[in-house]
């Protein structure tokens, strides 16, 4: 097991005991970071930044494994958190991670907007945690983001049948292009959310069948339709260096998850298409620019 592996471990093992959102009503941002900083070869500040978010308040949840539990009365009920984080729990166990993954981001996507995306991030970073290394950590936490998608769950956009030709994934990245040009333009907290929840969707739709990844790319549009509405895309962003190194590292200073959450969606972007609008948001969220 590397160093990362086993730091990333125990930050989700710390993150297990912590709130899933803060006494100001924002979502805890601490296994998503974590991820994120392994994901950019950050591995040495994991631990801190883990120790800071579990012991940032907000009221902790303790699974409950309940026999009796029905899903489709307890979509969309916070109150039922604790027996939803059970019932991923113990699905993971019977099933195996990707089985669920397959089943369940499929059936929450429509509310992929929840939370401010939130509940679909999280999930993304389990997932690419776990499809990285499955240890018995990150199986718990794919469980918990599972479970926060499903209680904080409500229905976003309407979305409009996809064609079914292409490259959905591909498209998703196209629209999280898009969305980085959008924030270019009108730089805010709001903004923002639309690239690393359309980055999210990138990773959760390589683990869904291909017959659902249409309509999880009618989402994101349909989400980025609300979210943008009025906001004109920059033509040309600003030239911007590669989001590596030294903006990660301007990330982890600033001990802003977003910031770190989106300069590793921008590398990735930028590397899956070559669009400098992703350098640009990156270098933007990060103020070096």
């Amino acid at each position: 097991m590397s160093e990362t592996t086993a730091a990333l471990d125990e930050a989700f093992e710390r993150m297990a005991a912590a709130s899933f959102e803060l006494p100001n009503g924002f979502v805890n941002h601490g296994a998503m970071a974590c991820e994120a900083l392994a994901v950019l070869d950050c591995a040495d500040d994991i631990d801190s930044w883990a120790r800071r978010f579990a012991q940032a308040g907000g009221v902790t949840v303790e699974p409950v494994a309940s026999a009796s539990f029905e899903w489709g009365e307890a979509l969309g009920s916070y109150g039922h958190l604790p027996e939803w984080i059970g019932y991923f729990t113990r699905a993971i166990d019977d099933q195996g991670w990707a089985a669920v993954a397959g089943t369940w981001v499929p059936r929450l996507m429509p509310a992929l907007r929840t939370a401010l995306f939130h509940g679909a991030i999280r999930t993304a970073h389990a997932v690419r945690a776990i499809d990285a290394v499955d240890t018995p950590p990150r199986r718990g936490e794919l469980a918990r983001a599972l479970g926060y998608w499903a209680a904080r769950y409500h229905a976003g956009q309407p979305a409009a049948p996809q064609d079914r030709a292409g490259d959905p994934r591909a498209a998703v990245t196209r629209a999280a292009a898009d969305g980085a040009r959008r924030y270019l333009a009108r730089p805010n907290i709001l903004h923002l959310h639309g690239v690393t929840g359309a980055m999210a969707v990138q990773i959760l739709i390589g683990h869904i069948p291909a017959t659902a990844a249409p309509a999880a790319l009618a989402q994101v549009h349909a989400e980025h339709a609300a979210l943008y509405a009025g906001v004109e895309p920059v033509d040309e962003p600003h030239p911007a260096g590669p989001p590596g190194g030294q903006l990660a590292a301007a990330a982890v200073r600033s001990l802003d998850p977003h910031q770190v959450k989106l300069v590793e969606a921008c590398q990735r972007g930028l590397a899956a298409t070559g669009d400098p609008a992703f350098a640009a948001a990156a270098e933007t969220v990060t103020g070096l620019h």
